[in-house]
C-alpha cells in the first residue's frame, strides 16, 4: 500500500519503513538525498498528488518482488507511483525537458502500466526499456 503524498516528497515515503530492518549505507543516503530533491522538482511542476507505490528496496525485498537484480531501488536511486489512468506517465513524457532539468530517467510507460518509475542513475535513453 502506498502513501498519499499532497505536499513535498519525504525520505520516509520513499523507504517505507524498510530502512528499519536494512539501514542505509551512506551511499545509498547520499542517492535518497538526491533522489528527493529530484523527485520534489517533478512533483512541484505536476501540481497534483502522487502514491508511492515502490521506493527502496532492500536485496530480500526486491528478490521477493521480482524486481530486477540490479535494479536501482536497491541503491535509493529510484522510486515508482501509481498511476492507474497513465495521466502522469503521459504528463512525464510531455515534459522530457523537466526530467532532464532535475536529473530523473523514466521506464518506458508502455512497460510500467500502472505506474511509473523515475530514477537518478543514469541510462542511455532518457525514457528506457526496463
Amino acid at each position: 500500500m502506498g502513501t498519499k503524498i499532497t505536499g513535498r516528497i519525504a525520505h520516509h515515503e520513499i523507504l517505507m519503513g524498510r530502512d528499519k530492518d536494512a539501514p542505509l549505507s551512506p551511499t545509498q543516503k547520499n542517492n535518497l538525498d538526491r533522489l528527493v530533491v529530484a523527485l520534489n522538482i517533478i512533483r512541484q511542476a505536476y501540481g497534483k498528488s502522487l502514491v508511492v507505490s515502490s521506493g527502496y528496496r532492500p536485496a530480500a525485498f526486491n528478490l521477493k518482488a521480482g524486481g530486477a537484480k540490479k535494479s536501482a531501488h536497491l541503491t535509493c536511486e529510484a522510486c515508482d507511483f501509481k498511476d492507474p489512468d497513465g495521466a502522469f506517465a503521459a504528463w512525464c513524457e510531455n515534459n522530457i525537458q523537466l526530467l532532464v532539468s532535475a536529473g530523473l530517467y523514466m521506464e518506458n510507460s508502455a512497460y510500467t502500466p500502472g505506474w511509473v518509475h523515475l530514477q537518478t542513475r543514469p541510462t542511455k535513453n532518457r525514457i528506457f526499456i526496463p
